[in-house]
């Protein structure tokens, strides 16, 4: 398997050692599914008299929606047993797919760089999961509980069942936006940083970064009081203080990306070496590094990278790739999980990795 990528205005060819049948497919996607009254808890829509004031522009900011490490899974299991609401969540037992909901929400937080923080409100608001001390029913509110792969009510697909699909669906379209958002200055759907929008519900909203803008992408609406973001917003309050969470140091900022990610200019590309690759074979732009002498930046806070062998005119550099699992692709909207490419200057050692 061959593929061509330009770098700087020359072209690479990437080396791989064998041809391997099937890509991955496009992700299905998440239907906006609204919250319903009867599922939420009473607490879901209180809200504290001196507590923080809601901003519309500002949902949550992004060094918090993006703190995937902010939450480990014993934090998050003992939050499922200890709930906001004076009982266990039935969570804290329930597999799908023989995963528990734990590793679910942790995983998947992980894969796409988003705060576990953020699945357990969207649980919240789309079934009122986290204040179900038994499972609930009927069973879709579980096993499609965002929708993901449903074209009717009754009309669901059997292969995205289970809440660790739900999770992933639910992540894969957050992840989009906001590499969309870092890409192209704003959403599929317009939202960006410093865009006026008018919501579903008639506000006129400019959102203050990726975030809220990948928040509204999915909920266009503000729904103070009662439901959208607002709800997004006073769940996230709540559990934020129940879990004793503490946002990252620094505040909002301004957003850095990883390898693989997207971008525009290389100063994005926040680690050492980092560039910005430009070409149609790398759509929306793509954060990478020249490992020809030295190695890939890595992160144990990140994803893990790989120095893929480019060949250009028969002269070889190593170009630094993200890693990924051809039975689980988590690669953006436009790329492929390549397997079989050999490592720069070791053609005996090949990975799996995020290439277009």
């Amino acid at each position: 398997m061959l593929a061509m990528l330009s770098l700087r205005k020359h072209a690479f060819v990437i080396a791989v050692a064998a041809v391997v049948g099937g890509s991955a497919g496009g992700s299905s996607g998440c239907a906006k599914a609204s919250p319903e009254a009867t599922v939420l808890q009473s607490e879901d829509l209180t809200t504290v008299p001196d507590g923080p004031k809601f901003d519309p522009n500002e949902v949550v900011d992004l060094a918090s929606f993006t703190d995937a490490f902010g939450l480990d899974a014993t934090q998050v299991q003992n939050f499922l047993r200890h709930t906001p609401y004076k009982r266990p969540a039935f969570l804290e037992t329930y597999q799908s797919n023989g995963i528990r909901a734990v590793d679910s929400i942790v995983k998947t937080a992980q894969k796409y760089r988003i705060n576990p923080l953020v699945f357990l409100v969207r649980l919240e608001m789309a079934q009122g999961l986290l204040g179900e001390q038994f499972y609930p029913f009927p069973p879709s509110r579980v096993e499609y509980v965002f929708n993901c792969g449903c074209s009717g009510p009754k009309t669901c697909a059997p292969g995205l069942a289970g809440l660790d699909k739900q999770l992933d669906c639910l992540g894969r379209s957050l992840r989009t936006s906001l590499d969309e958002v870092t890409a192209n200055g704003q959403t599929s759907g317009g939202w960006g940083p410093g865009k006026l929008q008018v919501s579903v519900d008639g506000k006129k909203i400019t959102p203050t970064d990726a975030s809220t803008a990948a928040l509204y992408q999915y909920t266009p609406v503000v729904g103070t009081g009662k439901t959208g973001n607002w709800l997004f917003w006073n769940i996230w309050q709540k559990y934020a203080t129940a879990l004793d969470y503490q946002a990252p140091v620094g505040g909002g900022g301004t957003p850095t990306a990883w390898v693989g990610d997207a971008c525009k200019t290389d100063p994005l590309c926040d680690f050492v070496g980092g560039i910005c690759l430009q070409d149609a074979r790398a759509p929306g732009g793509m954060c990478s590094a020249d490992c020809t002498t030295t190695d890939c930046p890595n992160d144990p806070d990140h994803p893990a990278t790989f120095c893929a062998n480019f060949a250009s005119g028969g002269a070889a550099q190593g170009i630094c790739l993200l890693v990924c699992n051809p039975a689980a692709p988590a690669c953006r909207t436009g790329y492929t999980c390549v397997p079989g490419v050999q490592k720069f200057n070791d053609p005996s050692k090949t990975a799996a990795v995020c290439f277009n």
